[in-house]
């Protein structure tokens, strides 16, 4: 995604600094917080969703709801837990009004990158897609603690305040949850719902014309 040398400057800029910017009303430096934490959103809204589109639709919303109360960002915890949270609700609410169109067969093929890199062995592609479909078969508390804890290593606090559950709940799920896939959750996890160039610019692109 081309930058401006303006944007390129603040590139480096922590979370507190780039918000405090857009703030003050440099808007386009959201883009910055957009680009840097897609992937977490989107690996989010997937882990409830379990569609790609729908996931991808449900972090644009997220976006700009996060955009519109950045103001009240005051930093009682971090950036991008707060931001993992507003993604949450969005996919959460998005799943509850469309629930009557969720598909039983939860086994769909998942499309796990527009344009696979050339690196990216046959193997591992094929040991993602069946990582993501049994992560799609486990239940919603214990998919979306997966999810939070081991493909974004968020620690057991943060999952918590991120689901709104105790920590104790986090443990136990994230224990039955790991039991479940133990076959193929060590070498799955890192190619599970991968986050391709063309599906970031997307996003960046719809956020940035909406707010």
């Amino acid at each position: 995604m081309p930058m401006t040398q303006s944007l390129a400057s603040h590139i480096d800029d922590t979370d507190a600094a780039l918000v405090a910017h857009v703030v003050a009303g440099e808007r386009d430096l959201f883009g910055i917080l957009v680009q840097r934490y897609n992937q977490r959103l989107y690996r989010a809204c997937r882990a409830i969703l379990r569609d790609d589109q729908d996931a991808e639709d449900a972090v644009q919303g997220a976006w700009i709801k996060a955009y519109r109360h950045l103001a009240t960002f005051r930093g009682d915890a971090a950036f991008p837990t707060w931001l993992t949270r507003i993604a949450i609700r969005e996919a959460t609410d998005r799943k509850r009004v469309e629930s009557h169109l969720v598909a039983v067969d939860a086994i769909e093929q998942v499309t796990i990158s527009d344009e696979p890199t050339p690196d990216r062995s046959t193997f591992s592609a094929e040991l993602g897609r069946l990582f993501e479909r049994r992560l799609d078969e486990l239940p919603d508390g214990m998919r979306s603690v997966l999810l939070l804890r081991d493909v974004l290593e968020l620690d057991t606090a943060e999952t918590a305040h991120c689901l709104g559950i105790r920590e104790e709940a986090v443990r136990v799920r994230l224990h039955r949850a790991r039991q479940a896939l133990a076959d193929v959750v060590d070498h799955g996890l890192t190619e599970a719902f991968r986050f391709d160039g063309a599906r970031c610019a997307r996003i960046h692109a719809a956020v940035m014309a909406a707010i």
